[in-house]
C-alpha cells in the first residue's frame, strides 16, 4: 500500500471504532437504568405466603371461629397475567406418551398455568381466577364443613388447603382451579373427613393441586403427604388433575378413578432423611376396591421441568402404585391400564389384592424392580396382566415386556 492512502484509511478505521465504543457504553447505561423489575424472577407476577415461625403439628380441623362458607365464597382481586415467559422445560420426544395414551407433561391441569419448577415460591394468578384465602388463617384451612346437594368450585386459585368436613354430603365439583397450600399448611391438599350419614361425591377436573415450597428443616404437611384422602362413603374421580409438590397423589382405597392424569415432583427438598415420608403414589392402603386408573402419567420422581430424577426420590415414595392391606382388608376391582409408571422405589408393588387387572402399561425407571411380587406375609393375585413394557425415562415405549410378577 502506498503511504499516502494508508493515512486516509487510519483516521477512518479509528472513527468507526469510537462510534461502536459509544454505542455499547449507551446499551449499558440503558440497562442500569431499568431498575429491579427488569432482572429475572423465579415467579413472575405473583409471590406465595411465607412460612411463619417452625414446624407445625397436624391437629384434626376445628369449627371454632371459622363459620360454613356458601357455594361462593370471598375473593380477592386476581392478580394481573404474567407477561414474562416461563422457562421451558425440557422437550419429550415425540412418542413420550405411548402414542397418546396418557398426557405429556405439563399438558393437563388448570388452564392457564404455565410450566413451573418445583422451588417457585408460588404459581402466577392466571386471568379470570378469583383467590379464595383460607377460612383460618392458623392452619391454611379453606373450610366446607356443612354441603348437600350440589357445591360447584370454579376459577378459583385457593391459598390454602380445603377441609371438606364431617356433614358434607352429596356432590362437590372443582373445576379449573388450582389448590396451593402455604408452606405452614396443617394438613394435606385435601383432607376429606365426611361421615358415614351420608354419601360424598368428589369430582375434580381440571384441576392444578400444588402446595408451595417448605424450608429446609421444617415439617410441610401439604408437600410431604398424599394429595387427596378417601373416606367410607366417598366416591373420588380425577380427571385432567396435575398433582405436584406432595408426597403422592391419592390415599383412596374405594371407589376411585383416576384418569387423564398427572404426578410429579414428590417434595421432599425439606426433609433431612426423605424416607421419614414413606407414602405411596397412588395408595389404596387398606382399601377394598374398586380403584380404577387409567391413561395417567405417574411419575412423581420426576424433576419434570428437568426431565430428570428428584435426588434420594425412591426414598421417599416406597411405589408408585402401593397396596396393602390392613386388617385381613381384600382389594378387589383394581384396574390399571394405559398409564405410564415411572420413578418409584418400585413401579408396582402389590402387597394386597385379589384379581388384579394390569393391562397395557409402559414402566418406566424405578430405583429396585418395576414390580415386585407379594411377599410370604401376603396374598395377590392378577385378573390380567398383559401387554406392559418397558419404557424409557420420558415415557417413550419399548417392546421389551415387563414379566407379571
Amino acid at each position: 500500500m502506498r503511504p499516502g492512502l494508508r493515512k486516509l484509511i487510519w483516521p477512518a478505521g479509528l472513527a468507526v471504532l469510537l462510534a461502536a465504543v459509544v454505542a455499547i457504553v449507551v446499551l449499558i447505561r440503558g440497562g442500569d437504568d431499568a431498575g429491579p423489575g427488569a432482572q429475572a424472577n423465579g415467579t413472575p407476577g405473583a409471590s406465595g405466603p411465607q412460612a411463619t415461625g417452625g414446624p407445625r403439628s397436624s391437629p384434626a380441623p376445628s369449627a371454632a371461629g371459622s363459620g360454613a362458607p356458601s357455594a361462593s365464597v370471598s375473593a380477592s382481586v386476581p392478580a394481573k397475567e404474567p407477561t414474562a415467559a416461563p422457562s421451558k422445560p425440557k422437550t419429550l420426544p415425540v412418542n413420550a406418551t405411548g402414542g397418546g395414551r396418557y398426557p405429556a407433561r405439563f399438558s393437563v391441569g388448570a388452564p392457564g398455568v404455565k410450566p413451573y419448577k418445583q422451588s417457585d415460591t408460588s404459581l402466577p394468578v392466571p386471568k379470570g381466577y378469583k383467590v379464595v384465602k383460607p377460612s383460618n388463617k392458623e392452619s391454611k384451612e379453606w373450610d366446607l364443613y356443612d354441603c348437600k346437594g350440589t357445591v360447584n368450585l370454579d376459577h378459583k386459585y385457593f391459598r390454602g388447603y380445603l377441609y371438606i368436613g364431617t356433614g358434607c354430603h352429596g356432590t362437590v365439583n372443582i373445576t379449573n382451579s388450582i389448590i396451593a397450600p402455604p408452606a405452614d399448611s396443617a394438613n394435606r391438599a385435601i383432607l376429606v373427613n365426611a361421615d358415614s350419614s351420608g354419601d360424598l361425591r368428589l369430582n375434580l377436573t381440571n384441576v392444578t393441586i400444588r402446595p408451595e415450597p417448605v424450608p429446609k428443616g421444617e415439617k410441610g404437611a401439604a408437600a410431604n403427604d398424599h394429595a387427596i384422602n378417601d373416606c367410607a362413603t366417598c366416591t373420588i374421580s380425577l380427571n385432567r388433575v396435575d398433582v405436584a409438590n406432595t408426597g403422592g397423589m391419592c390415599l383412596c382405597g374405594a371407589r376411585t378413578t383416576i384418569r387423564n392424569s398427572w404426578l410429579h415432583d414428590n417434595y421432599i427438598a425439606n426433609l433431612d432423611d426423605p424416607s421419614v415420608a414413606h407414602t405411596g403414589g397412588v395408595f389404596p392402603y387398606g382399601g377394598s376396591g374398586p380403584v380404577t386408573i387409567e391413561n395417567s402419567r405417574l411419575e412423581p420422581g420426576i424433576d419434570a421441568h428437568t426431565g430428570k430424577p428428584v435426588p434420594n426420590y425412591w426414598k421417599a415414595i416406597t411405589a408408585v402404585l402401593f397396596t396393602q392391606s390392613v386388617d385381613g382388608s381384600v382389594l378387589r376391582d383394581y384396574s390399571v391400564r394405559n398409564s405410564f409408571i415411572s420413578l418409584g422405589a418400585y413401579g408396582l408393588r402389590a402387597q394386597s389384592g385379589a384379581g388384579l387387572k394390569v393391562t397395557d402399561n409402559v414402566f418406566g425407571p424405578t430405583h429396585w424392580e418395576a414390580v415386585e411380587g407379594c411377599d410370604g406375609g401376603c396374598s395377590v393375585t392378577y385378573g390380567e396382566w398383559s401387554n406392559n413394557v418397558v419404557g424409557t425415562i420420558d415415557g417413550v415405549p419399548t417392546k421389551k415386556q415387563v414379566a407379571k410378577p
